[in-house]
């Protein structure tokens, strides 16, 4: 069965490309049908010659016209689109079309006016809204119950008014609540006003024409403007500086609140025309938009203008330090402002007359009006994280070091956010869903394009979210940096465990959230990942087995960091190099030497590590006495020393151990030596040592103590008598002998 159906298929095939072959070939034959074909190719002529194939070539065969219909087909696609214009061709026929737009429009000014008087005349004469004096009362009516039903509502809400209208906050959550409650009186206000408005209109006007005009008037003229106005008190607040979100004086609010509220009034009365020449048929409508366009578009780039300085106060905000991007940018908003509602101006005309009906003058319109606002977003962001951000933890540099990341963090991702935001309602205004885009038409490009945006946004979102972690945690766990002494010659306490491997940390995370994200964000694009992750093997192979030095310091490194034998701020002697741990890596770490020099020690030739910091020193002094001095005395003064630093302030937190004496220590031939020792926090030994050598020698001298030196002394029978000169050669002979049998530096004696 299926042989006989794919002969069947095969000789309709063969007849069809053969008909369509001819066709193209000669145009006179496409009235023809297939009884005009020759004898051998007529179908029972070519259902004989398929009758005769075995199944093998038949299926062949098949494949051969599938193929070559998928080849026609694309051919006819390709010619089709050559025999269309081309993208220089399209952009030429669009600036044609708009430059001839532009010179009807001017060349339709004299029937614009005409039109317009037109229009109003009509209005007035009835043949629009009605008879004007039953239209002009209807308004009248209708705003009469609005305002009257928003003055009843203020009554009732007038004591919250005057609380916050003699309130001065102090925080700005209370500033954010007390505008956000005008706001809402505001608001609420208007909504009354507009409920009755309409509920009046409906039943008081029977004429649906004239109802429909007084409603229209009553929104353009009165609502809209009044809506605009409360939005901008709550968001410039230009009669009270202290309810205001922005950082913005008062000559830029108030000509701000001024301008735009005096420009929503005039766009309201021009909509309101609109409907006017509308219904009264009038054929320079489109060239009132134009002008009206242009109009406001003029009139917002004025106003910004006139305001650049304040615009960029109000984007810099309350920053006492602000970045140099963030100036950079708040420098140039103003002028990008500019010029994006003129190039925005120019692309809607030119679409306009182009007849493509996605791009309008009021989705242009609300375009501009968030792109214009969304410094003022932005700086309304950086002011609200600026107070929800955590206090700072700890203390010392390295907090707040930590804590200002945290806020940059808090900052970047609400931008990130507030961006995403802002993107997705530009797209809706143009009638795009991005979370849906390709789902319909199977728009597999623009379906990866979102998806490979939306991966960067989320590796974006991690790498800020790692470094709030490991800000927090380093803010947390890193004690405040104390000076050292002057002659310090060890590190003091270091810092904790964690704040110590945080880093490392860190930088891992931030390596796999780079890895990741590149893979997944390049596999979206449609690129093979699979190459690249075998390759990365063979590469971390090779590593592996030709850098074994490389593999052994960073596994050494590894358990270093496991056994905890070192933390950042510690004085460590690594049996060659010794010096206080500034920084670690992967590989190595580095030491800063008692004389300043950096050592940079790799963790696999590190045979054994002392660690000299670490929870707290032991110091032992020595002192040399004269043989004839009493023991115990030293002892009990060196008890008294230890009790006295003990109690001094500076140092009574950091004494673990006070300073006491360990008796005789050693016998030489200068003197008795003895011992004193005294137990600190790590690198708080120097200072105490200081005092106690300080208070020993001036102990000694007030009790009768000297300290041993090398004396010689030469002993003369007692009948012995000699002169000055015979003194001094004498004198000069010992010094001599004791000079001999003093030790080189080299070993030996002179």
């Amino acid at each position: 069965m299926t042989g006989v159906w794919q002969k069947n298929l095969i000789i309709c095939s063969i007849t069809s490309f053969l008909i369509g072959v001819m066709i193209l070939a000669t145009p006179v034959l496409a009235q023809d049908t297939a009884t005009n074909l020759p004898t051998a190719l007529q179908p029972e002529a070519m259902e004989k010659l398929v009758s005769d194939l075995d199944p093998e070539q038949v299926e062949a065969l098949t494949d051969l016209m599938t193929l070559l219909q998928q080849s026609a087909a694309a051919s006819e696609q390709i010619e089709q689109v050559a025999d269309g214009p081309g993208f220089f061709q399209r952009i030429r026929t669009a600036l044609n079309n708009f430059g001839a737009a532009i010179v009807g429009h001017f060349l339709n000014l004299p029937a614009l006016f005409t039109g317009m008087v037109a229009s109003i005349g009509a209005l007035f004469a009835g043949a629009v809204a009605g008879p004007v004096h039953i239209f002009l009362g209807s308004v009248a009516l209708i705003l009469a119950a609005g305002f009257a039903a928003e003055f009843l509502a203020n009554r009732i809400t007038a004591s919250r008014r005057e609380s916050i209208h003699t309130r001065t906050p102090e925080s700005l959550f209370e500033t954010i609540k007390l505008v956000s409650t005008r706001a809402g009186l505001d608001l609420g206000g208007l909504i009354v006003f507009a409920i009755i408005a309409l509920l009046v209109g409906r039943i008081a006007v029977f004429d649906p024409v004239t109802r429909s005009f007084a409603l229209q008037a009553v929104f353009w003229i009165v609502f809209m403007p009044r809506l605009v106005a409360a939005l901008l008190r709550f968001a410039l607040a230009p009669h009270r500086r202290e309810l205001r979100l922005v950082t913005a004086d008062d000559v830029t609010a108030k000509s701000l609140y001024r301008s735009f509220t005096t420009l929503f009034t005039v766009v309201g009365v021009a909509f309101f025309l609109r409907d006017v020449m509308l219904a009264s048929s009038n054929e320079a409508g489109g060239t009132f938009r134009f002008f009206v366009g242009f109009g406001v578009n003029l009139w917002i780039i004025i106003v910004i203008w006139r305001a650049r300085n304040g615009l960029t106060s109000i984007i810099l905000g309350d920053d006492e330090d602000p970045t140099s991007g963030l100036e950079r940018m708040a420098r140039f908003w103003p002028y990008f402002s500019m010029i994006f509602i003129a190039f925005n101006w120019l692309l809607v005309q030119i679409a306009t007359s182009s007849g493509v009906e996605a791009l309008t003058a009021g989705r242009s319109f609300a375009v501009i009006i968030l792109v214009v606002f969304a410094p003022f977003l932005d700086t309304m962001v950086r002011g609200i994280v600026s107070h929800i951000v955590p206090p700072m933890q700890g203390e010392g540099p390295v907090a707040e070091a930590a804590h200002l990341q945290t806020r940059h963090s808090y900052v970047r991702i609400a931008r990130v956010t507030l961006l995403a935001f802002l993107i997705y309602l530009v797209a809706r205004i143009y009638g795009l869903n991005l979370l849906a885009i390709g789902a319909n038409d199977g728009s597999d490009a623009a379906r990866s394009t979102v998806i490979f945006l939306l991966i960067l946004a989320a590796g974006y979102l991690a790498w800020e979210i790692t470094n709030l972690w490991v800000a927090h945690k380093l803010a947390k766990d890193s004690p405040p940096t104390v000076e050292q002494d002057d002659d310090a010659e060890m590190g003091g306490a270091g810092k904790s465990r964690m704040a110590t491997i945080l880093p490392l940390i860190r930088v891992v995370l931030q390596i796999t959230i780079l890895t990741l994200t590149g893979l997944l964000a390049l596999s979206q694009l449609g690129v093979n990942i699979t190459p690249l992750l075998a390759g990365a093997g063979v590469v971390g192979l090779a590593v592996g087995f030709g850098a074994q030095t490389l593999v052994r310091d960073v596994v050494s490194g590894v358990f270093f960091l496991m056994d905890d034998a070192f933390r950042l701020g510690e004085f460590i002697d690594t049996g060659g190099p010794q010096g206080t741990v500034e920084k670690i890596s992967i590989r190595s770490l580095q030491l800063r030497g008692t004389r300043g020099a950096i050592h940079i020690v790799p963790y696999g030739e590190i045979p054994k590590l002392t660690n000299l910091s670490r929870d707290w020193v032991i110091m032992k002094l020595k002192f040399t006495v004269p043989f004839d001095t009493d023991v115990e005395k030293v002892r009990k003064l060196f008890k008294r020393i230890g009790q006295e630093i003990m109690e001094m302030e500076e140092f009574q937190d950091d004494i673990l151990a006070p300073f006491k004496g360990q008796g005789v220590a050693d016998v030489d031939d200068v003197g008795i030596v003895v011992r004193g020792k005294f137990t600190t926090k790590p690198g708080k030994q120097f200072g105490v040592r200081k005092e106690i050598y300080k208070r020993v020698q001036k102990t000694f001298e007030e009790n009768g103590i000297q300290f041993a030196r090398k004396e010689v002394r030469v002993q003369l029978p007692e009948n012995t008598k000699l002169d000055d000169e015979q003194k001094e050669s004498l004198t000069a002979a010992a010094a001599a002998a004791a000079a001999a049998t003093e030790p080189k530096p080299g070993g030996g004696t002179s």
